[in-house]
């Protein structure tokens, strides 16, 4: 029996011992074994209150049997149900002689740990106004039963563990954000260090204004998308844009190249790791899905990921929560996925190679990158924007292009998309001279070859030479110049109508800025309504 001297001073021991974890992870452990030890019990189970679900989870369990007691970690059952739901609805504890002969008691528990529970203590957890759980304490059938004087011990005991629980929640919630923001600074360091300086998509052709009502539809919408495209034609530009007229705007916009992580490693960068779940694992990670919380997760190249992660993606897709590897315990998630492939993705779910059902999870509105060689109209506006930025990094003065740099620009067929344009420019700044306008002397000996080998007459030609207005052209030959420039009216007219004259909303389907739509609308005397 113990004295209440020797009971105050283990109360106060305990208490300060509690008090010193901060990782709920180990406070949780710690609590449950120390009461056991304390009373004593036959075992002592922590469950916590999921105020979403309206569910008590047992989150630890103490026994002599360990194996046993493991079996009760994660159940889960209804909050207003057992001696747990009874004694956090009365906010008052309960001693217990004998379960078996009580009907609140919960049978589940004894199924899954073989014990025939005899005699039990049941304390709510209350944070102030807050439930956060309950704390009981079981001996077997035939054993001592508990006494008030160990109830007014957990009781007292309850109060400090609430407190701990609380601190160690709050220190948590502290922790993850800083994780969140050191997974968000290694994101953008290896953006940087790829050297995307792309910012804004350039768009006026007919193909890319299809493009951008979609993207409109999938910024107003919380829904799965998935963006396809050749790979170099823009698909993280078209995830950013829908990401940042979304809802989600504010919350962190996460991006995972699914081709460039090697298989072992994909699901520690998904879903995060415990410290010394493998060897190296010498912290707490996160993972991409509890990090991009609030706000977007972007898988590309989603038809490179293998067969056993998708299982796994498709799992955290459904049920909203991520487990890290070498944890138990699941961590709930909110966030919007947005993926992009290169790959015809019907026709590997054909092969076996990806899975049906997460195709049509990621695949809930498709939005479809046309490649550059369908949309020649954009090519002259995107060269521009690469000559600018081009001449500014290399701190050159460049004169334009020439009309016959522009023909040879426009006519390539562009394997390798944007990406392949913008290296090309950037090739011929480099190696111009300062004050130089880039003519064909200054571009790729491939460029240049290919309009040696088109015929004058290819049809790639008469598309993007397509007439224009006759009032426009008055029976005489005009620049390639003024044709651009009555084919960017068209397009900003159509626009506007589409639009119904909103300023705003044409800028946003057309690509640019709106102080730019409206120098074009002054330039093309174009007027809103």
């Amino acid at each position: 029996m113990i004295h209440d001297e020797d009971r105050s001073a283990l109360i106060h021991e305990l208490a300060n011992a509690f008090a010193q974890r901060t990782e709920i992870d180990e406070l949780i452990p710690f609590v449950a074994q120390r009461l056991r030890e304390a009373l004593p019990a036959s075992g002592v189970s922590l469950l916590l209150l999921d105020e979403q679900r309206n569910e008590l989870e047992f989150a630890y369990n103490s026994e002599g049997n360990t194996q046993a007691g493991h079996r009760l970690v994660g159940l889960r059952m209804p909050a207003d149900r057992g001696v747990a739901g009874a004694v956090l609805r009365q906010r008052a504890p309960e001693l217990i002689i004998n379960a078996q002969e009580d009907r609140r008691h919960y049978p589940d528990v004894d199924r899954k740990t073989g014990m025939d529970t005899g005699s039990m203590l049941a304390v709510p957890l209350f944070a102030g106004e807050r439930a956060l759980g309950v704390i009981e304490a079981v001996r077997r059938s035939g054993e001592p039963c508990f006494t008030a004087g160990d109830m007014a011990m957990l009781e007292q005991l309850a109060h400090s563990v609430a407190i701990a629980l609380e601190n160690a929640g709050r220190f948590g919630a502290i922790k993850a954000a800083a994780d969140q923001l050191r997974a968000e600074v290694d994101v953008l360091r290896r953006q940087l260090a790829r050297q995307d300086h792309f910012s804004e998509i350039v768009a006026n052709s007919a193909p890319m204004l299809e493009m951008f009502s979609l993207m409109e539809a999938a910024a107003a919408s919380s829904i799965s998308v998935l963006i396809e495209g050749e790979t170099g034609a823009g698909k993280e530009l078209v995830a950013r844009a829908i990401y940042r007229t979304s809802s989600r705007a504010k919350g962190p916009f996460m991006a995972l190249n699914c081709a460039a992580i090697p298989d072992g490693l994909m699901e520690t960068e998904l879903f995060g790791h415990r410290r010394g779940a493998f060897t190296g694992a010498l912290e707490d990670k996160p993972g991409l899905f509890r990090a991009a919380s609030g706000g977007v997760l972007f898988l590309d190249e989603v038809g490179d990921m293998p067969l056993a992660m998708q299982a796994k993606l498709l799992r955290a897709i459904e049920e909203r929560e991520v487990t890290a590897v070498g944890d138990t315990r699941p961590h709930k998630v909110d966030v919007r996925l947005l993926a992009a492939t290169n790959r015809d993705l019907r026709a590997a779910i054909a092969e076996r190679s990806f899975r049906q059902d997460l195709y049509y999870r990621l695949a809930a509105l498709t939005i479809k990158v046309p490649p550059l060689r369908q949309r020649r109209e954009d090519i002259p506006s995107l060269a521009s924007l690469f000559l600018r930025r081009a001449a500014q990094q290399h701190r050159k003065r460049i004169d334009g292009l020439t009309p016959e740099a522009l023909d040879l620009l426009t006519q390539f067929d562009w394997p390798g998309n944007v990406r392949q344009l913008q290296n090309e420019i950037e090739r011929a700044v480099a190696v111009a001279r300062d004050g130089d306008a880039i003519s064909p002397r200054h571009l790729s000996p491939e460029l240049v070859a290919s309009q040696v080998k088109r015929p004058t007459t290819a049809p790639q030609a008469r598309a993007y030479d397509a007439t224009p207005p006759v009032s426009v052209l008055s029976g005489s030959q005009v620049s390639l110049a003024a044709r651009l420039a009555e084919c960017e009216r068209k397009i900003i007219a159509e626009a506007l109508n589409q639009h119904n004259h909103n300023v705003s909303r044409t800028a946003l389907a057309l690509g640019i800025s709106r102080i730019t739509l409206q120098k074009k609308m002054k330039e093309y005397s174009l007027r809103s309504l």
